[in-house]
């Protein structure tokens, strides 16, 4: 089981909105496909200040659990992530991505 993490930083505050609305317009769609057990989106809280919060602005986190990499390989090609590329397409100023794995 593979873990993944991607940190999306967007432009500007309505760039973050318009791929947060995508990425939960897609979300139920990937939880269908082959291989996934986990798709989440979280944001930082905003009514949480605290010296053990680092706050990114304009930041989404997706957190996913994929079976294998070729389940992971074949989300990164699907319609799914196609229509958000579409919807988000000169949104997005970086993407991180981590592949975990449990030890």
């Amino acid at each position: 089981m593979l873990t993944v993490i991607a940190e999306i930083i967007c432009h500007t505050e309505q760039d973050f909105k318009t791929v947060l609305d995508s990425f939960h317009n897609i979300r139920e769609q990937v939880l269908q496909e082959s291989g996934c057990h986990l798709y989440d989106v979280h944001i930082d809280h905003p009514a949480i200040e605290s010296a053990l919060q680092t706050k990114v602005p304009f930041s989404i986190m997706m957190y996913e659990k994929w079976e294998s990499m070729p389940h992971l390989e074949t989300h990164m090609h699907s319609v799914n992530m196609q229509q958000h590329a579409k919807a988000t397409e000169g949104a997005v100023a970086s993407v991180q991505i981590r592949i975990l794995d449990a030890q």
